[in-house]
């Protein structure tokens, strides 16, 4: 259950969110073939998880010829309780709680990230995560892709729509969408 203040700081967020200026950027269409410079934001959740981000970053760069993937992440803890296994490296990062300002905005480690003229920039969560929805939008990528979510509905030019069965365990469908996602902007006519 969450309480009071937890209520009210989040209405907060999407009140800020909601009036966060998109940053100027040159909006291009493209397909994943095409593709030179790819990024991804998502939800840091535990090692087997990252291993599947780093995979899928392979794939990309294997099998797709895309020449870069970057890859930032979201860890929802403090600086001090970060995983050992997270590394900063030159085409991967993170940002956790202490880099978030009161009212969940990154203040540091993604002006990088964001300034970065994607090809092509996917947010891989299928619910929103609040920091992440500042870093896209701030972002200046050509292109954002990401799954339809009901509480911002405008912040993709490609929404991807998602499955509506609840039976399943939620990293199935986490799956399932990625794979749907990665399908669509690599076999759609997009240029």
């Amino acid at each position: 259950m969450v309480n009071f203040k937890d209520r009210i700081n989040l209405r907060i967020t999407k009140w800020f969110l909601a009036r966060e200026r998109n940053s100027l950027r040159n909006r291009k269409s493209c397909n994943l073939r095409y593709a030179k410079h790819v990024g991804l934001i998502y939800l840091e959740r535990d090692f087997e998880f990252r291993k599947t981000i780093v995979d899928l970053s392979r794939h990309l760069k294997e099998e797709l010829d895309v020449k870069n993937v970057s890859i930032l992440s979201y860890v929802d803890t403090e600086a001090k309780d970060t995983p050992r296994w997270l590394v900063k490296k030159l085409s991967s990062g993170y940002f956790c709680k202490s880099d978030l300002n009161w009212f969940s905005k990154p203040t540091t480690e993604v002006v990088n990230f964001t300034e970065i003229e994607f090809d092509i920039l996917i947010d891989l969560e299928l619910a929103p995560v609040f920091p992440l929805k500042f870093v896209l939008k701030s972002s200046k990528a050509k292109m954002k892709v990401g799954p339809e979510q009901v509480d911002c509905p405008n912040d993709y030019d490609i929404t991807i729509g998602r499955s509506r069965d609840s039976e399943k365990d939620e990293m199935k469908v986490w799956q399932e969408q990625t794979e749907r996602t990665f399908k669509f902007i690599t076999q759609e006519n997009i240029r």
